[in-house]
């Protein structure tokens, strides 16, 4: 190259042209096609020639990464990260999956199986990972499998792969070694124990109290996210229903922010307002003070949304008091939901009440409580049936 300054050296075909600068450096200038294939131009300047040109060939591999054009060097988890950013900025998913997703993707890239080239990854491999996140919990390994399998059907797709190991029989989603957690509601002693405690609770000044959350919870069956993100106006004491609109969620860095519309679509609903819940909700009212966000509950001392993890730690105290095994709050959901199934209200009412997507959700989740049921309902058809029985086989 010419030491001459601005003299410009045109490089092989595609190399694009390097020229030294006044300042002394090299500047590096490379043509390309963006993700929309229209052609663009970018320069690199550097101290040396051998740096502008690996600056320039990052970029480019760069430029292929989000054109979807896969490298034969291109890892598990740089597809999943890829499938994880695109779905995001699709609004496939909100703040809160994709927070979730790119924690799931570094759990899978600890276990080491996602910086591997996905095609290095052998059968074998695969199978022994499988095995091996069988120590997670089965939410976490769902997760997991979904987003592995998914990046498998993109680098098949894309031709990186010639076939898709994640189809074959041997490779289905493992299930966890642990028990899935079951979350059971109150018994009748245990809630009308709880009232009491709730009742004759004394607030303390300057600390942040939750006894008329739980009741909601306890009474209506929402969610403590959907509660937390009511607002006054939501409350309908005429019509008799609670607007279930929204609720607050995590965001990215554990951020907590109210999110239009619910955990999932069925979650946006009307619930009844039935005599017990009532007078809760006629307090919280009454008591509800002007704040910014316009909700119904405050945090008034850290001026910001009241979380989930707050009324948990309010909860355990209660729990201890009243002399009731803790079970986190979310078993007042489950409790409502059990004496709704007592009180024999029809399977496909609760889905609606409880903001289920689907009544399979709604029957596996209290399946021991419709189990009973069935148990009573034998006795009544037993007794009913008997008295159908001719008096003269008696």
């Amino acid at each position: 190259m010419s030491s001459e300054r601005g003299s410009v050296k045109r490089g092989k075909r595609g190399m694009g042209t390097i020229r030294k600068t006044k300042a002394g450096n090299y500047e590096y200038r490379i043509s390309y096609f963006d993700e929309f294939n229209r052609r663009k131009f970018k320069s690199f300047t550097c101290p040396t020639v051998e740096e502008c040109v690996g600056r320039a060939e990052a970029f480019k591999e760069e430029m292929k990464y989000k054109q979807g054009i896969m490298r034969r060097d291109t890892t598990l988890g740089d597809i999943i990260r890829q499938k994880i950013e695109t779905d995001y900025e699709r609004n496939f998913t909100g703040e809160p999956g994709y927070d979730r997703n790119l924690k799931t993707l570094a759990t899978i890239e600890r276990d080491g199986i996602g910086k591997i080239p996905i095609k290095d990854i052998s059968n074998k491999q695969m199978e022994a990972y499988l095995k091996h996140i069988t120590k997670y919990a089965n939410t976490v390994i769902r997760k997991m499998y979904g987003l592995i399998k998914a990046a498998y059907k993109i680098a098949y797709d894309s031709g990186l792969l010639s076939y898709n190991m994640m189809l074959m029989p041997e490779m289905r989603c493992p299930r966890s070694v642990k028990r899935d957690k079951k979350v059971r509601g109150l018994t009748e002693e245990e809630q009308q124990m709880l009232v009491a405690a709730l009742e004759n609770h004394k607030k303390r000044n300057g600390r942040n109290e939750y006894a008329l959350q739980l009741l909601i919870e306890l009474f209506g069956g929402l969610r403590m996210g959907e509660i937390n993100a009511l607002r006054p106006e939501d409350i309908d004491l005429e019509r008799g229903y609670v607007h279930v609109t929204q609720t607050v969620s995590r965001g990215l860095d554990y951020r907590a922010f109210i999110k239009e519309g619910t955990k999932t679509y069925a979650g946006e609903r009307d619930v009844p307002i039935n005599k017990t819940l009532r007078p809760v909700l006629e307090k919280a009212l009454m008591q509800a003070r002007d704040n910014p966000l316009g909700l119904l509950f405050y945090d008034y001392e850290k001026k910001g949304i009241i979380e989930t993890s707050q009324v948990n730690c309010f909860y355990r105290r209660i729990c201890e008091t009243a002399g009731v095994e803790y079970n986190g709050q979310h078993s007042l959901r489950h409790t409502f939901a059990t004496r709704c199934i007592e009180a024999g209200v029809p399977a496909l009412v609760l889905k609606k009440w409880m903001g289920h997507t689907n009544i399979h959700i709604t029957l596996d989740t209290y399946s021991d409580v419709f189990d009973k049921m069935d148990f009573e309902s034998t006795d009544k058809l037993d007794k009913l049936m008997g008295s159908f029985v001719p008096k003269s086989e008696e």
